[in-house]
């Protein structure tokens, strides 16, 4: 019995070309694990736990959270319908929609994520009060940037790295993206109800370390980071405040208090944010660290071990659980709250 037909149930032999052992709904990915073709499966089944797939910060931490989250999300390739995402994950990805747009990424549209996302009315007045304060502050950027730049590392050949079963040895591969990237810095731009996080190295070095493995010129990091509004809409018993008028009052305090909401306010310069340098951060040990992870993630996936992490069902992170909790605790995914990813396709 081959892999393929052990691991997969869906497998079908081509019997064609020059391997006929190839199922017809393999997609080759060079070095790395396959996709399939299948709308109701991502990774290929029989591929895991022989090829190695890529990393991010984002998937480490997956990983490292719950070998199980990892799978669902790496492997099964399963997300979260936009509009069943967390509030802060909506407000999130609102704010870096606008201010890539204001930045000079037209493709971007604001309204499209707010009709995608069904976002609420008070959300959008959220996020369209820190805009209009960002402008009427006149916050400066410096020119010379380039949006969402690559994160791209190879780290290869390292003999140290094997293949499961093959002894070859295999890539590392790390990708992500700069948010906004200069020949010589980059920055990275938060909303947080909590930025504390942000502007702390000991939380931010696994990501901005990353960064900077990916590209030696890089010599500082500029953590441009936004705090949340929490002001509470007022429900009065004969009439709920407006979203425009809940709106006013947050622009009211954010520009009455800029230091508060934008991390690292400079008054004379009209700049905010927190830099970090590159000799602040242990590159080595990041370094290091993917790959131990590296050959953890990979003996995972070829010895079954991609078990649940009890412990971090409630708390993926402060004050929030985890989105597939209910997928996990009975065994079924609802089609309406979740679906297979777009799939990255290497030809």
């Amino acid at each position: 019995m081959s892999r393929m037909e052990e691991k997969c149930p869906h497998y079908n032999p081509t019997f064609s070309g020059n391997n006929p052992d190839q199922c017809s709904m393999y997609l080759e990915q060079g070095d790395f694990c396959g996709i399939c073709k299948r709308v109701d499966t991502y990774r290929c089944l029989g591929d895991v736990g022989v090829k190695p797939i890529h990393m991010s910060h984002s998937s480490v931490q997956d990983f490292l959270t719950c070998h199980r989250l990892f799978y669902i999300k790496q492997i099964m390739g399963l997300g979260v319908k936009n509009k069943h995402c967390s509030r802060p994950i909506k407000l999130g990805k609102l704010w870096d929609t606008v201010l890539q747009f204001k930045l000079g990424k037209g493709e971007v549209n604001p309204q499209s994520v707010i009709d995608d996302y069904d976002m609420d009315v008070y959300d959008v007045e959220t996020i369209r009060a820190l805009y209009r304060a960002y402008k009427d502050l006149d916050i400066q950027i410096e020119d010379g940037y380039e949006l969402q730049a690559a994160v791209d590392i190879d780290w290869n050949p390292f003999d140290e790295v094997k293949t499961w079963g093959t002894g070859a040895p295999v890539t590392v591969h790390v990708k992500g993206f700069y948010d906004r990237k200069y020949p010589e810095y980059f920055v990275e731009n938060k909303l947080s109800g909590r930025p504390d996080g942000y502007l702390d190295i000991y939380f931010i070095q696994s990501q901005i370390a990353t960064y900077f493995l990916a590209d030696p010129n890089m010599e500082k990091c500029v953590m441009e980071v936004v705090r949340t509004p929490g002001l509470r809409v007022n429900k009065e018993e004969e009439q709920d405040e407006s979203g425009k008028m809940y709106g006013n009052r947050i622009y009211e305090d954010v520009m009455g208090r800029p230091a508060y909401y934008f991390q690292g306010w400079n008054k004379s310069k009209k700049t905010y944010g927190k830099t970090f340098f590159r000799k602040e951060f242990d590159l080595d040990d990041v370094r290091e660290r993917y790959l131990s992870i590296f050959r953890e993630i990979h003996e995972a996936l070829a010895c079954d071990g991609m078990y649940r992490n009890d412990r971090s069902c409630k708390g993926i992170l402060p004050g929030m659980g985890c989105d597939f909790l209910n997928a996990c605790r009975y065994g079924m995914v609802s089609d309406e709250v979740y679906e297979i990813r777009k799939k990255d396709i290497k030809f």
